[in-house]
Parts: structure tokens; sequence; C-alpha cells
């Protein structure tokens, strides 16, 4: 079947009107445009220009002709004076270039032709230069003679003339003559013409005349004279132009030149180049054509700012002839911009002259735009008149045509744009044929809404919430359910929309697909309402020119299976994946291989203290620790790790996807630093750190059985837990089949100083007479099983020559652990802190200054603890007096009466504090003799402002008895156990020694 071509009426219409009218317009700019009209009045302007050149033209040359050389009178009348001279005397004439006496009177005759010749021919300035000589021939042996003469100047010769000749000047006049005519010097002025002594070539005016008088002695002195080109006498920048005749005698003899000259200056104003245009930006050009060949002319004045707008005054002028226009030339044949009249010689010479073939020109020059600025603005009001017409042309074919096809375009608008949810309703167009074709459209949509509104109705009869749409891309309609948007819980979106709208509604909705399957179509979105989340399933169906989709609200089943989904994988305690859902997603991750997992790491994690922290705090607090634990590993590992808690205080951590292992190193030693600021604060306030062991297997290097990743793991948190807790280390192959993790007690010990497994706890002291905590002594505990005792520490150092380093360990690590409980607030600021100094063994002045300068308010607070042994080396002993005296501390004396310390040493230091060995305080109630000694120990201390502390207090009737002995400080178990977290004095025992006081 032939498929009909579909165009709009509007179309149908419009475009045939549309030709003709460009038709119309295309013939009348033609006849405009391209009848030459434009090049005629272009023509004519050039033809103006022309005329006006030639009228400014004849002027110039009837002055230069007529008037300005009319010499005849001054010739007559210095030749009448110089044949007189010669008559009298002729070997006198001859030296009347060159001896004073003989020039000064010919000259003094001459001057009166001069200012004659200035007055009357209206010139700028008039000389005479007088010479007997060869010109030639010291012109071309460069032997220029200084020759004598007059030249004077009127610089305005328009004025009327001075009685006094006051407005004269004299560039060149003998001195004498000067004085006797009282005529002003000029700036450059000399007494002669000096080209011998200024080096300066003779002057056109004189050699070019002169010459040719030698040359052709039998033409007449008329055609013998020349129009010099533009020059400048010396030492004075005003150029002239001049014209000079010979001076000869009857018979025959050249003895100088006659002359005039005209200024440039007063030639521009005799030649104004405002007649050219009216926007008096035009010139005039006064050129020379020597060898009367060419176009090429030498500028002699130029009037105007025209032409140096353009050719930056240039000197020489080339003219080509215009292509466009007769009697027209450009400059060079490539500037537009600027346009010359014709070529207009002034006739000067007469024919067969020494000087005809130097031909004077004189050109007006005009910009284009100015010279057809009326043909342009003629061309301008064409183009609008034409472009306005058009236009107009345009809208009223425009707008006939909208108005016959309005009734149909608006019918079949209605139509296209009604609902077909609804029934249509068309407005009347007032044409009866359209009107009733409306009418039938109406009946037949109102049968159509009736049977959409049943299925409607069916589908809100559903127990769920359902809606559904359909595009219709061949009518351009979409068909939408009432309840469809209400399916996604946008209440505000209105069901009668065209597709485009939908389609931009629908794009909404896209960021919240949370899964697909583009195989069937189906989408589920995930959406926000507020605080809670559902969701819609669409499924969609795409046929050969539609689109059908349903929209259902699956919120209630899809939370059912999260909450299962979420009890089974998750613990409920720390809300982290559990044992199954953690070995499930390592066997999805292993199942991928390498590809995925790259270079990965399994660390197994054991909590430390908390056996302690639920004897001590009760399970809640236990809980607690194991949430904060949970809590930190989330927070501090990156979000594609994988977390779990397999049991009670184990926890594992998959890192995987990495290139390398010092990739994953730096993401757990990030993680395993912020987990030791965590802190769970305790009942007490007290802040109770986060420790925490653990071990690590490489995935693929050590194993790429998971199950034999799980066991390495294993094993390297067992290796780690064995050598100290707090630490974490890496699986070691060779360790793990050799059974090398029982290392010897040497490596140990280097283990322990290495990775500082110390730490302190803390027992108080109590002031016997406030009951309060007086000071606490620091007492090491060793993080190493294999190493237990402080004895074993110490006996190995001291063997291994490690004292020093256990020394430095003791200061440090007691003061880190003392201001963490004082910045904590579990101890009172201002508590002292005694810390146990190794015997003959102090801290070197780098670490003194280390040590000062980390814990520098702290140091009044700290007394320092010394045995016997510390005898052995007084200067040593000395030392350690002397800084605690510098910091404001204290020296105590310890386990006195234990044999280790005698009276000796009471003697031989200054101290502050004396401990009473706890072997003399145990069951001292029981004994007389011990009593005995403690009182004679306290009475001497006393007398000597000594405090004595009663060591190993245990039971109340101890405490009673070294109260009523005079103990200032009791220490012991009675009141407290050394703990790593300190623990308040029971109230009680407080209350039983402050009654002791009474």
């Amino acid at each position: 079947m032939r498929q009909i071509r579909q165009n709009s009426i509007l179309k149908r219409i419009l475009v045939p009107l549309l030709l003709l009218v460009i038709l119309q317009v295309a013939v009348l700019a033609g006849l405009l445009f391209g009848g030459g009209v434009m090049n005629r009045l272009n023509q004519n302007s050039v033809d103006i220009i022309n005329e006006r050149v030639i009228n400014r033209k004849n002027y110039l040359e009837d002055e230069m002709v007529k008037r300005w050389s009319n010499l005849d009178s001054a010739l007559n009348g210095i030749n009448q004076s110089a044949e007189k001279l010669k008559t009298d005397d002729a070997k006198k004439f001859s030296r009347i270039d060159s001896d004073s006496s003989v020039y000064t009177g010919l000259l003094d005759e001459s001057m009166e032709e001069l200012i004659s010749l200035i007055r009357q021919n209206m010139v700028t300035g008039a000389f005479v230069v007088l010479n007997t000589k060869d010109l030639s021939k010291e012109e071309e042996s460069r032997g220029y003679q200084n020759k004598p003469g007059i030249y004077i100047r009127d610089y305005d010769p328009v004025a009327a003339p001075s009685e006094n000749n006051t407005d004269l000047l004299a560039e060149r006049m003998p001195s004498a003559l000067v004085k006797k005519w009282k005529i002003g010097m000029d700036t450059g002025w000399n007494s002669g013409f000096d080209f011998k002594d200024s080096s300066v070539d003779y002057y056109s005016f004189l050699y070019e005349p002169y010459m040719a008088a030698e040359k052709y002695p039998e033409l007449k002195t008329a055609d013998l004279a020349y129009w010099s080109k533009t020059y400048t006498l010396a030492n004075n920048p005003k150029e002239v132009i001049s014209y000079s005749v010979p001076l000869r005698l009857s018979d025959g003899t050249v003895y100088g030149v006659l002359g005039i000259e005209l200024s440039t200056d007063y030639l521009k104003k005799l030649i104004s180049f405002n007649e050219l245009s009216e926007n008096k930006n035009s010139a005039y050009i006064l050129g020379v054509q020597d060898g009367g060949k060419g176009n090429q002319l030498q500028n002699v004045m130029v009037s105007g700012p025209a032409y140096n707008m353009y050719m930056k005054q240039s000197k020489t002028i080339n003219l080509v002839a215009s292509k466009d226009y007769d009697n027209a030339f450009t400059i060079g044949g490539s500037d537009a911009d600027l346009l010359c009249s014709n070529v207009h010689y002034i006739n000067l010479y007469n024919t067969n002259t020494p000087f005809a073939d130097q031909k004077w020109a004189l050109i007006g020059v005009v910009p284009t735009d100015q010279l057809f600025s009326f043909s342009n603005k003629f061309n301008k009001t064409l183009v609008i008149v034409v472009t306005a017409l058009f236009i107009a042309s345009i809208i009223g074919v425009l707008v006939i045509s909208i108005l016959i096809t309005r009734p149909v375009i608006s019918l079949a608008s209605d139509v296209k744009n009604s609902n077909p949810s609804e029934p249509i309703a068309l407005r009347r167009t007032g044409v009866k044929e359209l009107d009733e074709l409306g009418g039938s459209f109406e009946k037949l949509s109102s049968d159509v809404f009736q049977a959409s509104r049943k299925f409607a109705q069916i589908l809100r009869m559903a127990s769920i919430k359902i809606g559904g749409f359909e595009i219709d891309w061949n009518e351009n309609q979409l068909f939408m359910t009432e309840d469809f948007f209400r399916v996604f819980r946008s209440e505000k979106i209105r069901k009668n929309m065209s597709i485009e709208e939908f389609t931009e509604n629908m794009e909404m909705f896209r960021r919240y697909v949370s899964r697909k399957n583009e195989q069937d179509h189906i989408y589920i979105f995930e959406i926000p309402d507020k605080e809670d989340l559902f969701w819609v399933r669409l499924s969609i169906r795409y046929e050969e020119d539609k689109i059908v989709g349903l929209a259902e609200d699956i919120t209630k089943e899809t939370l059912e299976l999260k909450k299962m989904e979420y009890e089974r994988d998750y613990d409920l305690l720390t809300n982290i994946l559990n044992r199954r859902a953690f070995n499930a997603r390592l066997e999805q991750l292993f199942q991928k291989g390498k590809d995925v997992l790259g270079t990965a790491a399994l660390m197994m994690i054991d909590l430390d203290n908390l056996k302690f922290l639920n004897d001590s705090y009760g399970h809640d607090f236990g809980d607690k620790y194991i949430q904060k634990t949970a809590a930190g590993l989330k927070k501090y590992t990156p979000k594609e790790s994988v977390v779990a808690r397999m049991s009670g205080d184990e926890f594992f951590v998959f890192f995987y996807g990495y290139d390398s292992k010092d990739a994953i190193r730096k993401k757990i030693n990030h993680c395993w630093s912020k987990m030791d600021e965590e802190y769970l604060e305790l009942p007490n306030k007290q802040k109770f750190r986060l420790r925490m062991s653990g071990g690590i297997a490489w995935y693929p290097d050590n194993t790429d059985d998971y199950t034999k990743l799980i066991k390495y793991a294993d094993f390297a948190m067992y290796k780690v837990k064995k050598r100290g807790k707090g630490r974490y280390g890496e699986f070691d192959r060779e360790s793990y089949f050799q059974d090398a993790y029982l290392l010897q007690n040497k490596e140990e010990l280097n283990h322990l100083i290495e990775e500082e497994l110390i730490e302190y706890y803390f027992q108080p002291i109590i002031d016997v007479k406030t009951g309060e905590t007086f000071a606490y002594e620091a007492l090491m505990r060793s993080r190493l099983d294999s190493i237990p005792t402080v004895y074993e520490i110490l006996s190995l150092a001291k063997q291994e020559s490690k004292l020093y380093e256990i020394e430095r360990l003791t200061w440090f690590k007691s003061m880190e652990s003392f201001v963490d409980l004082v910045q904590s607030k579990a101890v009172k600021r201002g508590t002292r802190v005694f810390i146990n100094s190794i015997p003959n063994q102090d801290l070197d002045e780098k670490d003194v200054e280390r040590f000062e300068l980390q814990y520098g308010e702290y140091l009044d607070l700290i007394v320092q603890e010394i045995t016997e042994e510390e005898r052995g080396n007084r200067m040593m002993q000395a030392k350690k007096e002397e800084r605690m005296h510098r910091w404001g501390g204290g020296i105590a004396i310890d386990d006195y009466g234990s044999g280790y310390n005698s009276e000796h040493l009471l003697l031989s230091v200054t101290a502050q504090y004396l401990k009473i060995d706890m072997k003399i305080i145990r069951d001292i109630h029981l004994d007389r003799n011990k009593q005995q000694i403690v009182k004679n120990i306290i009475y001497y201390a006393h007398e000597r402002d000594i405090r004595i502390i009663a060591e190993g207090v245990e039971a109340y009737e101890e405490m009673q008895t070294v109260v009523k002995l005079g103990a200032d400080y009791i220490q012991g178990y009675y009141f407290a156990k050394p703990s790593l977290l300190v623990q308040r004095i029971d109230e009680q025992k407080k209350k039983r020694l402050l009654d002791l006081q009474s």
C-alpha cells in the first residue's frame, strides 16, 4: 500500500505564500542592487573630487607662474649693479665671490630689490647667492667653498608689511649689512652660505640653475629657472620650496642666482583640504615626478590628516589606477580605505628646457568611507526598506495562515491532549463540520471512561496496594490507575499527566532501586518514608509499541524476610556478623578466588582483662566491654572488611582486596592504635582502657585454604598471648612446624624490653591522721608468662647487663601509668607516687632531659625509693638526691630493717621518708621486741623530721599497734592490694583508723 506523505494544514497554506513573498522581494532587490546604481553614485563622488582638485590646481599654477616666479624687476636691478661694477673695474669684479669689500657693496645694492620682491610677490623669502667658480668640479671633488649672499624671510607675507622692515629676519647676510639695514637675525643666522665650514652640499636652488646657465648659455634666463623640492637651511628646521634663476651679465658671465622661497606652512594655508570633504578629514598632496614616467611621486607638501593617518608620513607615493572607478587611484594598490583623485599636473616649465622632465602635480586624497558616505547611507536605507518589507510580508502571511488553520489545530490539540482516564470535553470552533466531528469524539471517550472505572474498582478491592500503567507510543498516550503513585506513597503527584511528566516522576524514584532483574524487567525500590523504609516491586513488560507496568507494595514481606536474615546472621549483643554468617561470607569470597581476594589477612582477636572486669564489676560491664570492642573494630576497619564475633571474647576481622601486605598492615596499625585510645567508664568514673591480643595469618602466602587460615591465625594469637598481652603478631610457618614458640629467657627479656611488656599496679599509702590516700607506690608487673616475677626480670637483666634498660622502663612506664590515672581523675591531683629505683642504676642526661620534658608538671610529686645496695656508689646516690631536691620531690629508704638497709644508710642519705619492712610489721601486735624496735626507729626518725611508713599491714591489730607507736603512714593489704585500677578505701576501715586517733 502506498504511504501518503503527511503535512500539517498550516504548512500546506503557509509554504506557497512564503515562496511568493520571497520571489517578490528577490526581484526587487535584484533591480536595486544589481542594476549598477551604487557604482554610479560612487563614480559621481569621484568626479566631484576631481573637479575640486582641478580648480585648486589651476589656482596654484596661476600663483606659481604669474606671481611667485615674476623676478624680472629684481633680476634687472641686480644685473645693472653688477654690469657697472665690472665696467668700472673688471679685476675687482673677478673677486666678487671671495672679497668682502667687493661683494658687500653689490649685496647692499641688492637689498632693496629683495625686499621689494618679498612684498610684491607675497612670498616667505628671497635670496641672492654670488659665485663665479665651477660648482660641478667642487661638487665632484667635495671641495665645497663658502659663498657670499643674502637670504631674508617674512614668515607671514599675507600680513601688512612694517615700515622699518621689522617683520623680516636675516638667515644669511653679512654682519655689516645687518647693522646697516637693521634686519633682525633669525636663530640660524650666518654671515654667508658656509658650505665649506658646515660640510653641507650645495643647495639645489643654487646648483641646478647655475649649472644650467653654464651648460646652456644660449637659453633665456626664464628658461633656466628651477623650482626646487623641499629643503631646510642649516640650523633652521623650516621646510620650504624655492624658485631661482641664474644671474648673468650681458656677455654671458654667470655670477650667482636670485630666487624666492615658499614655506610649506604657507602653501598649506593656500591649499585648504577642507573643501574636499564635509568632515574635513581629507588631504592635498603636492608632489614632484622626476623623469616624467610612471606614477611614483615625491611628496613636496601634504595638507590634511588623511594621508598621514594611513601612510605614516611617507615621503614617496606610488599611485595605482583604481579598478573600480575612472580618474581615481589607490596608493600602492592595496589600501582600499584611501582613494586618490586623478593626477593633475602643474605646467611650470616650457618644453625643451633643462627641467622640463620634472613635473609638479596636485592630488586630492579622501578616505573611501567619507567619499562614498552618501552612497553608503543610500545603500543602508535600501537594505532597511527591503528588509522591513520582507518582514512585514512574512508576518502578514503567518497571521493569515494561523487565522485560517486555528480552528482545525485547536480541535486536534484538544483531542491529543485529552486525558484517556476521563471523558473528553472539546471546545467549539464555530466551524460546523469540525464541531460535528468533535461531538463524535466526546461520545466515544465517554464509553471508554466507563469501562476503565469498572476495572479500577476491581483493583481497589485487592488486599495489597497495587497500581498499573500503560504507555502507547503510537498514540503518545498514557493510561494509569488512580492508585499507581499511591503505591510509591506519593500523594502529591496528580493522576492526570503526560508521558513526559510520568517519565520525570518515575526518574525521581530511580535512585531508590536496590535490586533489579534486567532479564525479567523486575525492579525492587527501597524508599525512605520519614523515619521508616518501604519497598515496592515494579514489573514491566515491553510489547511492540507499548509498555505495561505493575507496581506492588511488598514492605510487609520484605521486613519479615530481613528480620529472619538478621537474626540468622548477626550477633544480638554486638550487632556484627556471627560465626555462621562470617563463615558463609568467607566461603563466598574464597570461591571467587584471588581476583577478588588479592592479598588478604585474617586477624583473630582475643580480649584481655575480660575475666577481671566480669569478676570485679559484673557481667553487665563485661558485655559493655565486648560491645565497645565490636563498635571500635567496625569503626576503625575499612568498610569492605568483614568483622565478626566468633564466641564470648573472640573476634575475627578479614581484610581482602589489597595489592600488598604493607597496605593491610597500615590498616591494622591504624585500627590497633585507635583501639588503644578507646576506654570503658567504670562505676567509679575510672577509665578502663580496651586491651586485646591478636594473631594474623596471610592469604595466599601462608595458605589459600580458609580452614587452615583460621588455624594459623589462632596459633599466631596464642604465640602473642604467651609472650605478652595487648599486642598482635603474624603467623610464622617455621615456628609453627618446629614448635619454636618456647623461647629462651634471654630472648624473652629482650622481647620484654623492646615491646615494653610491663605494667604498673598501684598500692595506696594512707595518711594516719586523715585516713586519706597520701601516695601510691608503683609496683612493676610482668606481662610475659615466661618471666612472671620482678625478681626474675631483675636477675635476667643483671645477667645480660640490661639493668639500665629496666631502670628506664621503670621511670617512664610507672609515670605514664600514674599520669593516666591522674588525667582520668582516678587519682587526685597532688597525690604523690613512690618509684622503686634499681640500686646503682641512674638515668643518663639524655633520658633525664626527656623525662623532665614529658612529665615536668608532676616532678614534685615523685618520691624515689632506695635500698641498702645504693651505698656501693656514693656518687650515684648523691646524684639521685640532688635531682630529687631539684625536682622538689623526696627520698624514701625502702625495706628498713630487712637486712638490706642499716643505720649507716640512714646516716648517709638525706631522706624524708623511711619505710619499715613488712617482716617487722607482720604480727607486731604479738611481739613486744618488734614493737620496741619500731618505737626506737620512729623516735629516731621523728627527731630528724623523717616520716615513717609501716609496710605490709594486713590486720586491724597490726594497724592499731603501729598507730599507737607513732607511724605516720600505713601501707598494706588491710586497706588495698596493688591494682591496675586504683580502688577506693573502704569507708569502714577508714573510720576505724580515725577512731584510733581519739
